[in-house]
Parts: structure tokens; C-alpha cells; sequence
């Protein structure tokens, strides 16, 4: 399989973010560059079966959906493997005979969240078998951010060992249709993992925050919701402009103003501290993930 092939996909545990790659696979920003010929999901139930369908409609000729009693069929028919399941369900996909079998030899692409390349090739070959380097599996941890859904993503990356450069290539090429890859060493993956994953969740607690403050005095939600956001978006993007967030804080907060008092109140209820503390505590979880 080369970087300009045509990619025969599988994405198994096909939910809301596998279906958003999917779709940046299935419509790539540069055919040219490597293109899918055939893309098939699986998923658990039948409504999860329609819903991929209707979401993948436009691709219909290149899609195939099926249930999750083909997992081994689908693995076994695709170059590159997507496991985009939850990461408790692991261990019931994996102890399904023939599905470890069929993994060895893909490209295999992991977004299990807190799941590390030593713990994917221990539930492929097992722990003796991860061991040994001659055997290991061609793999990519990866976590993108539901942003994919608007290919403005943001996903990070890292390889197994022994994963080729062309593989890696592959793995850049897919995330690169759902906005922008950054590939970073394993031994700091947990904690970067969790900021592209956790921190727009939490960002958008305190756009909720200021939402409701708004309708605590009287202006209705929507009337103010693309204000606040949209102006939240425009602040975030002066920091890679090349603005230091505390020299941004600064230049807003005038002597006197509004904002000092409403950053001396956060500071006060410590919420910056309660930022610092739910990321760590996050990163730490992610980092357990992989021995539960």
C-alpha cells in the first residue's frame, strides 16, 4: 500500500466522531494525493446502521454499512482499520475469533480514548506477543476533537513501534481531512490528548457560564449566543497570532474597568485553579484507561 494508493477502509465502532472522519474520507481535500475506494462501518444495533447511512447518503456508492457481526469480514477486506469503539467495549470486539487475526498485516488506526500502542498490540498478540518486536502491530494512536465534524479538528498522533513511514504518512493524510494532525511523542500524549479533547468541553461550560449571566439580566440566550461566541473565537485567535493569553488579559482589562473586576472575581471563586485541576485529572484517568 503506498501514499498514493487507492485505501480500502474499515471504521469499526462507526459513532458520531468515526462518522464525521468517515465523511472527510469519503470527500478528501486532495483526491490526488490518496483517494478511498470503498469505506465500510460497522456499528452495534440497526438505528446506529441508519443513522451512518443517512449521515453518509452523498457517498452511497462507495459505503457499506453493517452490523458488528462483521467485524472480522470488514477488518479482513480493509487496508486500513479505524477503531473508533468505545474503550470499555475493547475487550468483547477483541475476543471475537478471528478479529486479532485479521488486524495483523493493516494499518491500524486508534481512537480509543486513554488506549496506548503497547496496550493495542497486548490485546492483538497478547502480552507475550507485544513484546516482541518482530511481531509488533502497524499502529497509530490518535485523538481528534469533535470539531471534525466541521473538519476544523484538531488532532494529535503518535506510532507504535515499528510503524512505517508510509504508514505514518497514511495516518496524516486521514486526520488532514477533518482539519489539522500534529503528531507528538507517546510519553506526552495523555495530557496533550486530554487539553484537544477535554478543553473545548470546558470552554464551553464557561460560554454557558456567561449565557446565563445574560439571561439573569434579562436578554434572552439566543439573542446574545453567536456574540459571545463569535467573540470568544475572534479573542482565541489573536493568541496563535502570536499573543501570550496573560499579555491579552492585560491589554483587555483596563484600570478601573469591568473586566479587572469580573477576572478578580474568577480569581477569587479559583477557577483558574479548577481549570489546572479538571485537565490533570482528566490526563490522569486517560493514563488508567489503558489497565482497566
Amino acid at each position: 500500500m503506498g501514499v498514493n494508493a487507492e485505501l480500502t477502509v474499515a471504521v469499526i465502532g462507526c459513532g458520531t466522531l468515526g462518522t464525521a472522519i468517515a465523511a472527510g474520507l469519503l470527500s478528501p481535500k486532495d483526491p490526488t494525493e490518496l483517494k478511498v475506494k470503498r469505506l465500510t462501518a460497522t456499528v452495534g444495533t440497526e438505528p446506529s446502521k441508519r443513522r451512518v447511512e443517512d449521515a453518509l447518503s452523498q457517498h452511497s456508492s462507495q459505503l457499506t454499512v453493517l452490523t458488528q457481526e462483521e467485524n472480522v469480514r470488514t477488518v479482513r477486506e480493509a487496508d486500513l482499520v479505524l477503531l473508533a469503539i468505545k474503550p470499555v467495549k475493547r475487550a468483547d470486539v477483541f475476543a471475537v475469533p478471528g478479529f486479532k487475526e485479521a488486524l495483523q498485516g493493516k494499518l491500524v488506526v486508534s481512537i480509543m480514548a486513554g488506549i496506548t500502542t503497547k496496550a493495542l498490540n497486548s490485546l492483538v498478540f497478547g502480552e507475550d506477543g507485544a513484546s516482541n518486536r518482530g511481531s509488533a502491530l502497524q499502529c497509530v494512536r490518535a485523538m481528534p476533537n469533535m470539531a471534525a465534524k466541521i473538519r476544523e479538528a484538531v488532532t494529535l498522533y503518535t506510532a507504535g513501534p515499528g510503524t512505517t513511514k508510509e504508514n505514518l504518512e497514511i495516518a496524516s493524510w486521514v486526520f488532514s481531512q477533518v482539519g489539522e494532525a500534529h503528531r507528538i511523542p507517546e510519553s506526552s500524549f495523555d495530557i496533550c490528548a486530554v487539553l484537544v479533547g477535554c478543553a473545548g468541553s470546558l470552554l464551553l461550560l464557561a460560554i454557558d457560564g456567561l449565557l446565563d449571566a445574560a439571561v439573569a439580566e434579562g436578554v434572552k440566550r439566543p439573542e446574545v449566543q453567536n456574540l459571545v461566541v463569535n467573540s470568544a473565537i475572534g479573542m482565541m485567535k489573536l493568541v496563535p497570532a502570536g499573543d501570550h493569553p496573560s499579555v491579552l488579559r492585560e491589554k483587555i482589562a483596563s484600570p478601573g474597568g469591568c473586566s479587572i473586576r469580573a477576572l478578580l472575581e474568577l480569581e477569587r471563586l479559583g477557577v483558574r485553579a479548577a481549570f489546572t485541576t479538571a485537565i490533570m485529572a482528566a490526563a490522569e484517568k486517560s493514563k488508567r484507561m489503558s489497565l482497566s
